[in-house]
């Protein structure tokens, strides 16, 4: 070995920074001290690992756990390329501490006995205490508040700054569950009726990495508004550095009515001598109870308690908007209630009311939570779903087809009397070029075919070039169809 080797040798076997040489196939050849100790391994436990690459557990700074194609060895092994500054992380087992490293990793060649070996050399450094070290449970024990934690990065971005936490409080309220939020920007909760003014307050705030408190109308998944009071500040870590914002928010859309109406009627109570507290107190509670009903009236059907066709479509943009960011498949139908008007006319309108609030009690019963269902005209009803996974579009909508049909057996104000459905459906993998009117007029002219094939039938467009399973193609579609992917009909 010649003194330049020795030197090198020497210089990474006393380096504070982890360095391990992996050979062509990724398998271990060499870790210094100060690797093996980052790593708390011993040299043969990391060669094993190296053996077995299901067995590296490393994690994101969004906790994911990164698979082994996405690490920097398996990165350069494919793409003879550098890979810089990557931030992982490895859990201590015993005490659910996180150690996060800097991570690089560059491809080697030299020459022996002419040929020339690859090798890898990853080398990492320790930066845990330049990683932020809040508490969330800090945040949550201090505040019965709904609590939100974004990242302070890529403010500008499209779907940035990412949430990286929420609190059970702003699931509940909001209607999204952690995993829905995770990854998704704050502006999941906004709608068109925000003020536009507000949110760039809180962005240029976000900018300058200061506090700022907005009141903001925001929206649950369902749609449905109400409004905050939020707080929101930086969170740095010991160097002072900004890494996240919090915000703290607070239900007050009953302060928030209140307020307008009471500002509304100012001139009125100043002429008001006798009695004012209980005149006030009257006044208030009267505001409560009419708030609350307009909006009920405003969101749902009065005589089947399901979302009325505004708020449908409210749930039925977000559910669009939701599935197109995450390359989600959709089921979007309407349903049509068989021969309605000869059931007034022969059994009478308040039957046929009956009819109608069963009809919408089997929806919500058969669709899930998070999918979208409305009473949007007499006896028509619609819905919309998002596919996470392969589904066969027939196949669910016979279902909810039969289950409707048998309700006279179970239902006593049917008197045993059948009733049925006509459904026109859409199905769409690829949503990019679709828009909410497109899917309802194709979804409203599968209705129109079904009710002419008798009724008590289905009618399911797909757009997409696969065959899914289940589906049964028929005939292309019709002439005029926008630039798509060929619709199959589905009966």
């Amino acid at each position: 070995m010649s003194i330049d080797n020795v030197n090198l040798f020497n210089l990474l076997e006393n380096t504070q920074i982890g360095v391990v040489i992996h050979n062509a196939t990724g398998v271990v050849e060499y870790a210094n001290p100060a690797a093996l100790t980052l790593l708390r391994l011993s040299i043969g436990k990391l060669k094993e690992k190296s053996l077995d690459v299901d067995s590296w557990e490393f994690i994101d700074m969004q906790n994911r756990k990164v698979p082994y194609h996405e690490l920097p060895i398996a990165q350069v092994l494919a793409t003879s390329t550098a890979i810089n500054n990557r931030i992982l992380g490895t859990i201590n087992k015993d005490t659910d501490k996180i150690t996060w490293f800097n991570v690089n990793a560059y491809p080697e060649k030299y020459k022996v006995n002419g040929s020339s070996p690859s090798f890898v050399v990853v080398y990492f450094t320790d930066i845990t205490a330049k990683i932020s070290d809040f508490s969330y449970k800090d945040i949550v024990q201090h505040s019965q508040d709904m609590i939100l934690v974004t990242e302070a990065q890529n403010i500008d971005a499209p779907l940035s700054p990412k949430i990286i936490y929420a609190n059970e409080a702003l699931c509940k309220h909001t209607e999204y569950s952690l995993e829905e939020l995770l990854g998704e920007t704050p502006r999941i909760f906004q709608g068109a009726l925000t003020d536009k003014a507000s949110t760039l307050r809180i962005r240029q705030s976000l900018i300058d990495q200061r506090p700022c408190t907005e009141t903001l109308l925001n929206y649950t998944k369902s749609g449905t508004p109400f409004w905050v009071q939020m707080n929101i500040f930086p969170l740095t870590n010991e160097f002072g550095e900004v890494t996240h914002f919090a915000a703290v928010q607070r239900n007050v859309s009953e302060r928030k009515f209140q307020s307008e109406q009471l500002d509304k009627r100012n001139a009125e109570l100043k002429k008001i001598k006798q009695n004012l507290e209980s005149l006030v107190n009257r006044r208030t509670s009267e505001l409560r109870s009419a708030n609350h009903k307009l909006e009920k009236l405003a969101y749902y059907d009065a005589l089947t308690n399901i979302p009325n066709r505004r708020a449908f479509l409210d749930a039925f943009a977000k559910s669009l908007n939701f599935a197109k960011r995450n390359g989600h498949a959709m089921l979007i139908g309407i349903a049509d209630v068989d021969h309605f008007k000869a059931i007034n006319d022969s059994y009478g309108h308040g039957f046929g009311d009956d009819v109608l609030t069963i009809v919408a009690q089997t929806m919500q019963q058969f669709f899930r939570q998070e999918d979208a269902i409305g009473r949007i005209g007499g006896e028509e009803f619609a819905f919309c779903m998002v596919l996470t996974s392969p589904v066969s579009p027939r196949q669910l909508l016979d279902r909810f087809r039969e289950k409707v049909s048998i309700l006279h057996e179970t239902h006593p104000p049917l008197k045993g009397r059948q009733v049925t459905l006509s459904l026109g459906a859409v199905y769409v993998s690829d949503l990019k070029e679709v828009s909410i009117k497109q899917l309802l007029c194709d979804a409203d002219e599968a209705l129109y075919r079904a009710k002419n094939k008798g009724r008590n039938t289905i009618e399911c467009e797909c757009y997409d070039d696969i065959d899914n399973e289940g589906l049964e193609p028929c005939e292309d579609g019709r002439a005029g169809t926008e630039s798509r992917s060929k619709p199959h009909h589905v009966t």
